[in-house]
């Protein structure tokens, strides 16, 4: 995980938490108990060419009686596209006819993406308050990509093959995109305990087209 910055991303987490536990504490008189947020860590699948698991922990805070502001991260196991994987699948084929010995390339994308948005309540029951909203974020990706005799040849076949997909800046150990997302889903409370059930499709920006999607249920508290 260093290559996603790890320590940095505790990091900020701490400082949401800090902040929400500020903003609880003057809150706290004026909304109900355990009406102020939550936190969840949450664990599913992502859906995009391939399906992998992924794994998130979201914070949030009350606004007003309808609208909770949230942010969250999320790690994606991967996210490698049938255009990625077609294009290894060539440069196979060309490393086996140029050398004469069969290589097998294959890839995968880890991903490690933060949101920050808002979502409206659609309904406040006292068990199930099902919810819209969206937020801007970033994703950061990291590629592997190894050979089935060789293991793990990332830097060599980046360095001198590129990423003809362009969703990856093949002279850097990662990369940074711009995203949006749309969520859905419904929040089921019992007391401190609160389970979250979500949906989410996101939008990958500066790259000629990506979105997949995800789903997930997390497990927390309310505040």
């Amino acid at each position: 995980m260093t290559a996603f910055k790890l320590a940095s991303l505790v990091s900020c987490l701490v400082l949401l938490t800090a902040t929400v536990a500020g903003a609880q504490q003057a809150r706290v008189a004026s909304t109900g108990p355990l009406e102020n947020g939550y936190m969840t860590a949450a664990a599913g699948a992502s859906f995009s060419d391939a399906r992998a698991a992924t794994f998130g922990i979201e914070i949030g805070e009350r606004i007003n009686s309808r609208v909770q502001a949230y942010a969250a991260f999320h790690y994606f196991d991967d996210l490698f596209s049938d255009q990625a994987a077609g294009d290894l699948n060539d440069l196979s084929n060309y490393l086996t006819s140029v050398t004469g010995d069969t290589w097998v390339l294959q890839g995968r994308d880890r991903g490690l993406a933060f949101s920050g948005g808002a979502r409206y309540i659609l309904s406040r029951g006292p068990a199930f308050r099902p919810y819209i909203g969206g937020a801007p974020g970033v994703l950061n990706i990291q590629r592997t990509i190894t050979e089935a005799t060789l293991g793990d040849v990332s830097d060599p076949v980046l360095v001198v093959f590129g990423a003809p997909d362009g969703f990856i800046n093949a002279e850097k150990k990662s990369t940074f995109r711009p995203m949006a997302e749309f969520i859905a889903g419904v929040g089921i409370a019992s007391g401190r305990t609160y389970v979250d059930v979500g949906y989410r499709l996101r939008k990958v920006f500066r790259v000629d087209s990506f979105t997949f999607s995800q789903f997930t249920v997390g497990v927390g508290m309310r505040f």
